[in-house]
């Protein structure tokens, strides 16, 4: 904080959470990493943030939910365990796998399951491709009652 006032501190960590959605925690290793120590100074900002809605957790959560469905294609289970790493509030987290359009998620499913049934010919009759799948989706974070539903 000797190279930084409190006010430029501020301003970064503004620019820092328009830039994209930011959760609590996010913000908390910046401010770290800025090197402000004091944590009267450091719910301060905290607060201000919160305060201007630069900074809030639920919608992260949901910003967070739609980018790894509509994009990268994950199952709830790779979700959830991201979210508990940015150590996001069970309740946030219960409320935002809730909103998940099930149609989209259930598509992603089939067209991962089909992609990946594609990439190995001999799927119907080879008891170890079948396996090669289901661990597929279960890294995708697809739960097992999802997978077996594709067979």
């Amino acid at each position: 904080m000797d190279s930084l006032g409190f006010n430029e501190i501020i301003i970064r960590l503004e620019r820092y959470c328009a830039y994209q959605e930011r959760c609590t925690h996010e913000v908390l290793q910046k401010i770290k990493m800025i090197g402000l120590e004091d944590s009267e100074k450091i719910q301060e900002a905290l607060q201000h943030l919160l305060s201007l809605d630069f900074l809030n957790d639920k919608r992260f959560v949901e910003s967070y939910i739609n980018g790894k469905v509509s994009i990268k294609k994950w199952g709830v289970n790779k979700i959830k365990a991201g979210l508990f790493e940015k150590r996001i509030e069970q309740k946030l987290i219960n409320d935002g796998i809730a909103q998940i359009d099930q149609s989209l998620y259930e598509k992603n499913l089939l067209v991962l399951f089909d992609k990946k049934k594609e990439g190995l010919p001999g799927f119907e009759s080879d008891y170890i491709k079948k396996v090669k799948i289901m661990r597929f989706l279960a890294a995708k974070g697809y739960t097992s009652e999802e997978i077996s539903r594709c067979f």
